[in-house]
């Protein structure tokens, strides 16, 4: 159920009976004393199930009578009944109750919302829609189906909740969200996000933050609305081809005010002690069994360094909203303060979020006035990621050492030993990096009913982004780096704002045409939406203090180019309704960005479905008793993806790198150098096809709905390698290729249980989806051909290596390695040959029938194999959410199957030469003792391993003081990340990117909280 509008309608309702009910009640009081002669008094209060507040306007009647009364503006009432006496509470949108007076002088009802009689309301682009009556794939998820925990960011509320959606954050304090929706891209994949009517810039994110929504507070998040299809989305054009993410925030409601309080405090610490490394005492046997002459050199001290980089992190947040309304005015203003360290050291994150809304009506409603604010103040204190650092260094080394010239720590620090592993603490405590961030987002929305013509009305939307972030950074001469190279201390600042502008204007008309029993619905609009960013940074050596702050002499200075680009739309959708049975939608959207040139500056998306609502079928009424719903729908859409860096269609002149220098005189000069481009750059098109049902039973206890989809990005944009003096770079941006997404969705809503003291709701999805590189380009195919190798994320254990490929008929960045040879007890073969270890595939055609069926006595690239997705093929989420008596109970389920994942922890370390590398003592991984490897194998096969797990997100456990008589009180208790069953062997089985290379390790958080409502 959509509370935002829920609340909306019912609270209309019963706010306008405030007059009518003090009227009533004084008339019943004569009308009653003068039907019961032998009557009593009897006293109460009708409340509201779920928000806990006085019911004003229900009406209170004696059973078998026309005597009552209404309660008043607090809910109250005064009633005079005969002994024996049954009084019915009704009310709009509630359902009824019958209570027997018995001897009780005092009752207390709560009266409980009606999901039949209430139509949910689901927001789709620029309007809403009964929930009847959508024909694209929207899934909402109201407050009620929330996340609970520390939650910084409104993208979190949502993880496990919506089937086809992947939501994935580090354990970093404040962190940023990678989402997918309905499969994997290979140019952004980051949904377009709009708050309050809104869209957000897709890189919105500054210098200093972490994530760019850490400026909302999710407390404020009423309900959020996911557009999954492109019929859906189409409405959004260009920045559509993700899905669309509509965030709606709270309003006020008419009535008294209302004031509530949210608080928790939290305790976090590393989640899981298997740390696949040697403690101090296992090393030293390691040494004595693979590296003897060592031995003595070893040190006396058992440091166990993972422990020594993390901490067991504290938190605490406080909420504070304040809201309510008259007649025509209502408001809605919060302050959040949320301050949240992370388990690693030196890591922290302080949010003050302020939040205000006000809605305005006049000249009878003909004119909605909006006013919307949210601003935030981001602090961010940063840690280098030391991780892969604790895991190697020797766990013999003590952290500090006396008379160290490293400001007191140890460190391998003779001339031979530069490249050897950096104590990880000083790393820590010797690097100062903090960050600032201020964001505003501010609009107005104006919405006037025009009396001249029946169901035409005009809306205009202005909006004002500003965002600027700051980071600085110190770095000491301390540091081990630094202090070889006589660099002194360095500072690093950098300074960037942001301005986003949007003005939209639409016009909306409906009507009925009752000849025909059909509703129209229709809106036509003109979006012009203006970014621009301007950022400056410096960087210098041998900095000393001046009045508290580090200035540095030798400093290099980069004032950057403003980028600047603009998005200008028309767009129109019609949304026609027959006889309340068939159901149809057709959109369409003209996008001009100048980001493309001119002869490509312009795309259209249109969008088309259909639904059929076979529930409202005459011969269809034998299933009233067993359906409440039953709908098929079909739907088709073009949307488009404009997410690439701004000027690149034509050649600019960007600053060369600081290596990149000419000399003149004793001076270097840092060089101007032109950008490769493709001149026909164009949009890239994703083309959605969707075909579902919606089935409801019991009355609406039970609904299912079920989707299969293909979604196909054509005229994909990305770095491709050009022939040698053909282009001014060897990589240049153009349009290359296809992808295809495709698979199945699940989603099913229960009512469990109802009854007055005990209730139980569940929400359970799945999805499914497999991806393939349909086309690269449009080159003969040479079996030979790798792919193109993902430089975007390298491997750690050697310069410059990759392991996931994009190539023709295999899954979106796949895995590419040696296939790896086992010997009779599963044991991978370790040899000085790699004809030993590594299978020698077929490359070379001995027949010459076109067939590769030999291979050629060499291992190298040719013989590496495209093999295992990094994606999972089925992903499910179950929400559950109890209630008994006072008590309530809610958790959240989230599984990933059929994924895998490259252990490059263990790949890096998991060999017995890094024992004595870079000439001193470094700590292995455990598995180089299941593998016997004695190099380094990097692109073994052996290292892609199943990343399939089960997680219990987080676990609630509450109880409500609801009889409080001046205020309503919540104390709870919730657990985040509490478990995980996975047969992956390294620390953590979900990563992004499917590369588990020294992430920020993730916390088991514990929090006790109190949520107050006066």
């Amino acid at each position: 159920m959509n509370d935002f509008y829920e609340n909306v309608i019912v609270n209309w309702e019963k706010r306008g009976f405030s007059l009518l009910a003090s009227v009533l009640m004084i008339l019943s009081v004569f009308i009653t004393s003068g039907a019961y002669a032998q009557s009593r008094s009897v006293t109460g209060v009708v409340t509201d199930s779920d928000l806990g507040g006085g019911l004003p306007g229900v009406n209170v009647l004696v059973k078998g009578t026309s005597s009552g009364v209404v309660t008043d503006f607090d809910g109250n009432f005064t009633v005079e009944v005969n002994d024996g006496a049954v009084l019915i509470f009704s009310f709009v949108g509630y359902k009824t109750e019958e209570v027997t007076v018995g001897n009780m002088s005092h009752i207390v009802v709560e009266l409980q919302l009606d999901a039949e009689e209430l139509s949910e309301v689901v927001v789709i682009g620029y309007g809403s829609v009964e929930k009847k009556d959508v024909t694209g794939v929207v899934a909402s998820v109201d407050s009620k189906q929330f996340n609970k925990g520390v939650i910084g960011s409104p993208d979190k509320l949502l993880t496990g909740k919506v089937a086809g959606l992947q939501i994935n954050s580090s354990g970093d304090p404040g962190s940023s969200t990678d989402i997918r929706l309905r499969g994997v891209s290979i140019n952004g994949e980051q949904p377009l996000f709009v708050v309050d009517g809104v869209p957000l810039d897709k890189n919105s994110g500054t210098v200093g933050g972490r994530n760019p929504l850490n400026f909302m507070n999710p407390n404020d998040v009423e309900n959020i609305t996911v557009l999954k299809d492109a019929s859906a989305a189409a409405i959004y054009g260009a920045r559509g081809a993700n899905g669309v993410i509509i965030i709606t925030t709270k309003s006020g409601e008419k009535g008294k005010m209302r004031v509530s309080y949210d608080g928790f405090y939290s305790i976090s610490r590393f989640s899981d002690n298997k740390v696949p490394i040697f403690d101090a005492d296992t090393y030293r046997q390691v040494i004595i069994d693979k590296a003897p002459q060592e031995y003595e050199f070893l040190g006396d001290a058992n440091t166990d360094w993972v422990n020594e980089v993390l901490q067991v992190a504290q938190g605490m947040q406080h909420n504070l909203s304040v809201s309510g309304g008259a007649k025509d005015t209502k408001y809605y203003a919060s302050v959040n303060y949320l301050d949240n360290q992370g388990v690693m050291r030196k890591t922290r994150n302080q949010t003050t979020s302020i939040g205000l809304k006000l809605n305005q009506s006049l000249f009878n409603d003909n004119l909605k006035l909006t006013l919307n604010s949210k601003t935030g103040f981001v602090k961010d204190q940063f840690s280098p990621n030391v991780i892969g650092s604790a895991l190697r260094m020797d766990p013999t080394r003590p952290v500090y050492e006396e008379n160290s010239p490293f400001d007191g720590y140890f460190q391998w620090g003779s001339p031979n030993e530069a490249l050897a592993t950096a104590n990880p603490v000083s790393e820590q405590d010797l690097n100062d990096q903090k960050g600032k961030t201020f964001r505003s987002l501010n609009s107005i929305n104006i919405d006037y009913r025009l009396p001249f013509v029946q169901g035409l009305s005009v809306e205009a939307v202005g909006s004002y982004n500003y965002s600027k972030g700051e980071y600085d950074a110190v770095a000491s001469e301390f540091l081990k780096s630094r202090y070889i190279n006589e660099r002194g201390v360095g500072i690093n600042d950098e300074e960037a704002t942001k301005k986003t502008k949007l003005l939209e204007t639409l016009l909306k008309y409906h009507t009925e045409l009752k000849a025909i029993d059909t509703r129209v619905d229709l809106t036509g609009g003109y979006s012009w939406q203006n970014f621009r960013q301007d950022q400056t940074k410096f960087a210098g050596d041998s900095a000393t203090q001046v009045n508290g702050k580090y200035v540095s002499t030798d400093t290099t200075f980069f004032d950057l180019a403003p980028l600047e680009n603009r998005l200008i739309s028309f767009y129109g959708r019609a949304n026609i309704d027959i006889k309340h049975k068939y159901l149809l939608t057709f959109s369409l959207r003209r996008d001009g960005s100048t980001k493309f040139g001119e002869a490509n500056k312009w795309g259209m998306f249109p969008a088309g479905a259909i639904a059929w609502r076979i529930i409202e079928e005459p011969w269809m009424n034998w299933s009233s008793d067993l359906f409440s719903d039953l709908k098929l729908r079909a739907g088709y859409g073009v949307t488009g993806n404009q997410d690439i860096a701004d000027y690149k269609y034509n050649t600019f002149y960007e600053l060369g790198d600081q290596f990149a220098t000419y000399q003149f005189g004793n001076e270097y000069v840092r060089t101007l150098r032109p950008i490769g481009v493709d001149p026909e750059l164009k949009w890239e098109e994703t083309v959605s096809t969707n075909v579902g049902i919606d089935v409801g039973f019991l009355d609406g206890r039970l609904n299912v709905s079920a989707e299969y989809y293909i979604k196909e990005v054509n005229d994909l944009l990305f770095n491709v390698a050009v022939p040698a003096g053909s282009n001014l770079s060897d990589l240049v941006l153009t349009n290359i290729g296809k992808v295809r997404n495709q698979g199945f969705e699940f989603v099913m809503d229960a009512v469990a249980v109802d009854s007055e003291n005990f209730s139980w709701d569940l929400n359970f999805n799945m999805s499914t989806n497999k991806n393939e590189v349909i086309r690269l380009d449009n080159s003969a195919f040479d079996p030979l051909f790798g792919g193109y190798d993902d430089r975007n994320n390298i491997i750690n254990g050697d310069v410059g290596q990759t392991i996931r490929v994009l190539k023709e008929g295999e899954s979106i960045y796949a895995f590419k390695v040696y296939e790896q040879i086992y010997d009779n007890t599963g044991k991978p073969v370790s040899s000085s040959n790699p004809l030993d270890m590594y299978v020698d595939q077929p490359t070379v055609d001995t027949d010459n029938d076109g067939i590769l069926d030999s291979g050629d006595g060499v291992i190298n690239d040719n013989d590496k194999v495209v093999t295992d997705s990094p994606f999972p093929f089925l992903m499910m989420g179950l929400t559950s959410n109890m209630r008994y008596k006072n008590f309530d109970l809610s958790f959240t389920f989230r599984s990933n199957l059929g994924g895998h994942v490259y252990n490059n922890n263990a790949s890096s370390m998991g060999y017995f030469d890094l024992l004595t590398e870079t000439n001193v003592t470094n700590n292995i991984h455990e598995s180089s003792y299941e593998t016997g490897f004695k190099t380094r194998q990097l692109h073994s096969s052996h290292y892609i391993e199943d990343a399939s797990f089960l997680k219990l997100d987080n676990i609630t456990l509450g109880y409500t003081f609801s009889q409080l008589k001046f205020a309503r009180i919540k104390a709870y208790v919730t657990a985040q990340n509490l478990m995980t069953v996975t047969n992956y062997s390294g620390i953590d089985p979900e990563t992004f990117t499917g590369i588990d290379n020294n992430p920020y390790p993730r916390s088991t958080t514990f929090i006790g909280g109190v949520n107050i409502n006066f």
